[in-house]
């Protein structure tokens, strides 16, 4: 038994709590700084998924798997040839 398993979930860890005492003892700067910094953060993550999704758009858009019906006709289009082959291991 360690001192992780007598911990409440309510309770902050002892290295949370570290954090938490060195940022009051650092100031509202220092607060002030690591809000900004991991805005930063969340807006570079934001950048990156959106990004992506461009990426995967243009891609299907490229295919003609966009949605893979055709809203003009209602009717599901026919299934893209598919590039991996399922192997049966038993």
């Amino acid at each position: 038994m360690n001192e992780w398993d007598e911990l409440d979930g309510d309770e902050p860890t002892p290295s949370a709590d570290a954090a938490l005492a060195a940022l009051l003892e650092a100031g509202p700067e220092a607060a002030e700084h690591l809000l900004k910094a991991a805005q930063e953060l969340l807006l570079a993550a934001k950048a990156v998924v959106d990004a992506g999704e461009r990426a995967l758009e243009a891609h299907r858009a490229a295919t003609g798997s966009a949605t893979g019906r055709d809203p003009a006709a209602g009717a599901a289009a026919p299934e893209p040839a598919r590039r991996v082959r399922r192997i049966d291991l038993a």
